[in-house]
């Protein structure tokens, strides 16, 4: 994404309010329940975080994401504030988190990064010197994720300046182009310094590195890499085509073999808006100005899955060629290319568009990427209902909530084999969220709160349960019994 104005938002108070007040109902209703089962009260777990061990990677079997040889189709969402280095505090990723779980969100696209920036959490304020608390904070967003049941893809450096990004690195090494983030030695050995420092990070809380724990589903080399013909030094020429599209090409190439050597585990793809490389009478998005060829670019050994993006408004086309360009690339993707298509970013501005037409739009948008099997798509950026939109590209589930909760069901049943089985307990069908084998979303509303301790109280006798005691030993004891009751009652 890449615009940061702010704009005033006066329906803030009103979203704010009725989440508020859902959220305050629910739990009222289910802490009534709770006492008129005499279960009683329990105080919060603990940091309790879910074992890594107990997780599969997110691999590529052709043109398919698979969990345990499984084919997995992802949900997705992006969300910048959850590593903002003022606003990312653990309070806004529970909260965040805790929001995509209730709108069946399983995958997050978060900054890795974030380069000469002021603030608490600022990451890299200097070249190679690294913030601990912002990198702890890295560590929770991790260990929080997996106790959803969420995958996450980290983004290592930005071409937008808003984030420090690649300028950054260029002015650190005495630049002021993306040309020379690209090619020169220094910039391409501070990025190979964040590159390990980020993979081979300790985790704080889990003690496993980063390049060992599944819950991160993917890396992206950057975000929306570009290299127009003239981001270039001022004393040079502008780049001749089809020389920037090397030039980026060659570093997708040496950055993908890099991180592959530092990880066999996980995925890697360009993180691009995915542009086609046309000719310079082409339409933009698709001629030959910014250096991007979705095609070749991902046809690359070491890139794993093609990455597209999606802003009708910023490229000045109309919304209704949205679609149209989903399906191209997801076709290429799977039939040119031979790899997985996810759509990392796209939305529709609504200072420019209503609601209605917003979301009408981005209905459409899902219903293709549901039809060609998109196999993932993330939307930028689902926020929460108190945090004001800053540049015309918020969702928040009070207004678009109903769309990515319908693609969440879509999704869910094009999945297979990655903790979507179910298990009939009384009238509900139990769910295990992630993928640990014990099934804790017992009333299969694809979240875990006092509404499954009621449930599971009330239906302890059934088949399901009796059947399948080790999917609901919750205290590992090796059977069922009420103890395993109260012990999911302490993990919420």
């Amino acid at each position: 994404m890449t615009r940061n104005e702010s704009i005033a938002d006066g329906r803030t108070t009103d979203r704010t309010a009725q989440h508020t007040r859902r959220r305050f109902v629910k739990a009222i209703g289910a802490g009534a329940a709770i006492a008129s089962t005499g279960i009683g009260t329990a105080a919060a777990a603990a940091e309790p975080m879910t074992d890594p061990d107990d997780l599969a990677f997110v691999e590529t079997d052709g043109t398919e994401f698979v969990v345990d040889g499984e084919p997995v189709y992802f949900n997705g969402a992006n969300n910048f504030w959850i590593t903002h280095e003022y606003e990312g505090t653990r309070q806004r990723i529970d909260d965040v988190l805790d929001l995509y779980q209730e709108l069946g969100i399983d995958l997050v696209r978060f900054w890795a990064h974030g380069e000469g920036k002021d603030g608490p959490l600022a990451l890299q304020p200097e070249p190679g010197e690294y913030n601990e608390e912002a990198l702890q904070n890295l560590d929770y967003l991790i260990e929080a994720a997996r106790e959803r049941g969420i995958r996450l893809i980290a983004t290592l450096v930005d071409n937008w300046d808003h984030e420090g990004g690649m300028l950054q690195y260029a002015e650190w090494a005495g630049g002021e182009s993306r040309y020379e983030f690209y090619t020169m030695d220094e910039t391409r050995e501070m990025y190979r310094t964040h590159v390990e420092t980020i993979l081979t990070r300790e985790n704080s809380i889990s003690g496993i590195e980063w390049r060992e724990d599944p819950t991160i589903a993917l890396w992206e080399l950057a975000n929306e890499p570009r290299l127009e013909q003239d981001d270039v030094p001022d004393d040079m020429d502008s780049l001749e085509s089809p020389e920037h599209r090397e030039i980026l090409g060659t570093w997708f190439e040496d950055m993908s073999t890099y991180v592959n050597d530092l990880d066999g585990n996980h995925l890697v793809s360009t993180g691009s808006e995915g542009h086609y490389y046309g000719t310079r009478e082409d339409e933009y998005p698709d001629g030959n100005w910014d250096g991007q060829d979705y095609v070749d670019h991902h046809s690359i050994e070491t890139i794993d899955a093609c990455s597209f993006h999606l802003y009708p408004d910023h490229w000045n086309f109309p919304l209704e060629e949205g679609a149209a360009y989903i399906r191209n690339r997801v076709v290429d993707a799977h039939e040119e290319i031979g790899k997985p298509a996810y759509l990392g970013e796209f939305n529709v501005d609504d200072t420019q568009h209503d609601l209605e037409t917003k979301n009408e739009t981005l209905a459409s948008w899902y219903d293709v990427a549901d039809e060609y099997d998109c196999n993932a798509v993330l939307p930028w950026q689902v926020v929460l209902e108190e945090t004001q939109d800053h540049d015309g590209f918020q969702l928040y589930a009070s207004e678009s909530g109903h769309l990515i909760e319908e693609y969440a069901a879509i999704v869910d049943e094009k999945s297979g084999g990655s903790g979507h089985d179910t298990i009939s307990v009384g009238e509900y069908e139990a769910r295990d969220l992630d993928d640990d084998g014990l099934y804790e979303d017992v009333n299969g509303d694809n979240e875990t709160t006092h509404g499954d301790v009621n449930a599971l109280f009330e239906h302890r006798d059934s088949d399901g349960v009796r059947n399948n005691p080790e999917k609901f030993d919750f205290d590992g004891n090796g059977r069922f019994g009420f103890s395993d009751i109260l012990e999911l009652l302490e993990e919420i």
